[in-house]
C-alpha cells in the first residue's frame, strides 16, 4: 500500500467516525427530549417524577411493556439494557434458558 492510498484510508476512517459520533450526539439529543404531552401524563400517572421523564425513559417501558406480554427479544434488550445478558456460570445459563422457554410457552398458550 502507498503512503497515498494509506493517507487516504486514514481520511476516510476519520470521516466515518465523525459521522457516526454525530448520529450518536442525535440520538442522544432525541432521547433527552421531552415526551409529547400525553406520554407525558401516561408516565405520571405510573409515577415517574417529572425530572426523570424524557424519551429514553418512554422508550425504556415500552421495551418492558414488550417484555411483560412475552416478547422474547425485547427481554432479551432489556437484559442486555441492565448488563443481564451474559451469565458468569452455566447454571445461570439455564435460568436464563428456563425463563426464556417458560415466557415463550406463556405467549403461546
Amino acid at each position: 500500500m502507498s503512503v497515498e492510498e494509506a493517507s487516504k484510508g486514514g481520511k476516510a476512517s476519520a470521516q466515518a467516525r465523525r459521522k457516526r459520533k454525530a448520529l450518536r450526539d442525535s440520538m442522544n439529543m432525541l432521547l433527552e427530549m421531552q415526551p409529547t404531552a400525553k406520554e407525558w401524563n401516561k408516565l405520571i400517572e405510573a409515577g415517574f417524577l417529572p425530572e426523570d421523564i424524557d424519551n429514553s425513559l418512554m422508550i425504556t417501558l415500552a421495551l418492558f411493556n414488550q417484555s411483560k406480554k412475552g416478547d422474547i427479544q425485547a427481554i432479551k434488550e432489556l437484559r442486555n439494557l441492565i448488563g443481564e445478558d451474559k451469565p458468569d456460570s452455566d447454571a445461570e445459563y439455564t435460568k436464563v434458558d428456563e425463563l426464556i422457554a417458560s415466557i415463550d410457552r406463556l405467549a403461546k398458550s
